[in-house]
């Protein structure tokens, strides 16, 4: 994660300054919010080979693509 910047102490802005603070502030959490949504949104891969591990491998599909080893 990256790191944030600490809140600047009150002593040290001047005077008429709070807003532009508090605006950057705002700005900084607008800009982490829209490249947090940009890395949510990008593509992980093709999982069609995985897809096709669970299919073969899981019991909820035993006899549909293999066959059954115990027929009644």
């Amino acid at each position: 994660m990256r790191k944030t910047k600490s809140k600047p102490v009150e002593s040290h802005i001047f005077d008429g300054m709070a807003s532009a603070v508090a605006y950057q502030a705002e700005a900084a959490e607008e800009y982490q919010g829209a490249e947090l949504t940009a890395r949510l949104r990008e593509p992980l891969g093709n999982i069609n080979h995985r897809a096709g591990e669970l299919e073969r491998d899981s019991p909820l599909f035993f006899g549909k693509v293999q066959p059954v080893l115990f027929e009644r």
